[in-house]
């Protein structure tokens, strides 16, 4: 007769799969929750905010993070500026849902958005 093992079992949340797609006219609401969950509903007094106001952000550099269930967990999206005369694309905001940080989600929509960006 074997005797059994009381081995103890670690408890992870679930896990949470995602893709990164280009963001949708659909995410709006969605990601404008999100950004005011993370960065608060004053967010757009912030200085970084300025900088943004009255201008789109850069063709297809508006990256959301969705799960297998549709809802979306993070956002990135980048913009162009001028800085000393140069070109160059400026982050932000990058928001990732409170119950997914962790899982690679802000690492993936940053990588995307390099890739694309290149």
């Amino acid at each position: 007769m074997t005797a059994k093992r009381n081995t103890p079992v670690a408890l992870i949340r679930d896990a949470a799969p995602f893709a990164i797609r280009a963001e949708r006219g659909s995410d709006v609401v969605a990601r404008e929750a999100l950004l005011d969950a993370c960065f608060g509903c004053d967010r757009h007094t912030r200085t970084c905010q300025r900088l943004r106001d009255g201008r789109a952000p850069a063709e297809a550099l508006s990256l959301a993070a969705v799960r297998q269930d549709g809802r979306l967990v993070g956002t990135v999206r980048l913009w162009h500026v001028s800085a000393g005369g140069r070109s160059a694309l400026m982050l932000g905001p990058l928001a990732v849902d409170d119950d997914c940080r962790g899982l690679g989600v802000g690492a993936a929509l940053m990588r995307r958005a390099l890739a694309v960006a290149k």
